[in-house]
């Protein structure tokens, strides 16, 4: 399966936007709130430091069997961002067990626009889009305390697993479930 190039996606009320370096002047403020760093670590970003971290995920992966998907998340009502999704999709290798092409997600959202649903529709359009280009699984790593992101990943029909690396616990889809059939963040992949 050829892995997918990333595109606008528009939902009601919001608009994902493909990554550029242009986006962190904005991003800076978006993700100086130290509560997004609660379940995380880590501390809020510099100029500096994000421009850097955005010119290193547009270069991708030096390995050509996966790829870097990352959106900036735009609220439309005031054509705000207020945040990002982000995907690394991995191209099932060649005497793998073919259990279909895995995309790691996570999503990241201001704390001015959160218990807004924002997360959920985000990531919703994210996924609903990997799924359409033929990504078959999808995974999470969460908090345990991390309520609110366990919805979201619930909603996209994620479990968790017993696998628990750096503290968090690994969320995951099977192949034959579609996204999002159960209603229903962490900054991460880590690239």
């Amino acid at each position: 399966m050829p892995l997918p190039v990333i595109e606008s996606l528009t939902s009601d009320r919001v608009k994902l936007e493909p990554l550029s370096v242009d986006h962190a002047a904005a991003m800076v403020d978006v993700l100086a709130d130290p509560a997004l760093y609660t379940f995380t670590g880590g501390e809020p970003p510099t100029l500096d430091t994000l421009t850097a971290r955005y010119r290193s995920q547009l270069r991708g992966p030096a390995d050509d069997s996966e790829a870097w998907l990352n959106w900036m998340v735009r609220r439309q009502d005031i054509d705000t961002l207020i945040g990002f999704v982000q995907a690394t999709v991995h191209a099932g290798g060649e005497g793998d067990v073919d259990e279909g092409t895995l995309a790691e997600i996570a999503w990241v959202i201001d704390p001015a626009h959160q218990r807004l649903g924002f997360a959920a529709e985000a990531t919703d359009l994210m996924v609903t889009w990997l799924h359409a280009h033929g990504v078959e699984r999808f995974a999470a790593s969460i908090h345990p305390e991390h309520t609110a992101s366990q919805r979201v990943a619930q909603r996209q029909g994620l479990q968790p697993t017993t696998t628990i690396e750096d503290g968090e616990v690994r969320w995951e889809s099977s192949a034959s479930e579609a996204p999002g059939q159960h209603g229903g963040t962490r900054p991460g992949p880590k690239h």
